[in-house]
């Protein structure tokens, strides 16, 4: 079967995703499914004959989250809570921190640049859950840069992901 693509920025880091209204659902019965890039967020339709893989089957989330370290602050008008990002992707992510903001509550995030890179800024997110020790983020507006950044950022750890364990020899 041939390999799906973005057809906006031509990358092979796709995901399908769940359909939910009742066009989409309809269409699923015809092997054409909701997909959604990973990189740049494009979502388009493909066909697909067969069963979607069942990885996917109960996770409905339209973006892969990737296991990150990396250091974020949420910031609420004068206030700010900084924590670790835990796993990412174009969607949201996972926040290491105690806070006391609410589900709902509109914020701005500050991911700061591994090793010396820019910080991407998303201008609005959502705070979607809150745990006892952890803040499930969701991304809704980015600065077209940002996003790009963004983007390059999720390709290197995918990259990081499929890369074979590498062996040191020793002489």
């Amino acid at each position: 079967m041939k390999e799906l693509h973005c057809p906006a920025c031509g990358t092979p880091c796709v995901r399908v995703i769940s359909g939910t209204s009742l066009i989409e659902k309809t269409l699923n019965r015809f092997s054409i499914f909701g997909v959604r890039c990973q990189l740049c967020t494009t979502r388009f339709q493909a066909r697909r004959p067969g069963n979607r893989m069942t990885s996917q089957a109960f996770d409905r989330r339209e973006y892969r989250r990737l296991p990150a370290n990396f250091a974020a602050t949420l910031i609420l008008d004068q206030l700010a809570a900084g924590g670790f990002v835990t796993d990412i992707s174009m969607g949201g992510c996972a926040l290491q921190a105690t806070t006391t903001l609410a589900r709902g509550t509109f914020v701005k995030f500050v991911l700061y640049g591994p090793s010396g890179q820019a910080d991407i800024k998303v201008d609005s997110a959502m705070i979607c859950s809150v745990q006892p020790q952890s803040v499930g983020v969701k991304f809704l507006e980015f600065d077209p840069e940002d996003k790009q950044r963004m983007g390059q950022l999720i390709l290197e750890l995918l990259a990081d992901q499929q890369a074979p364990p590498r062996i040191s020899s020793r002489s």
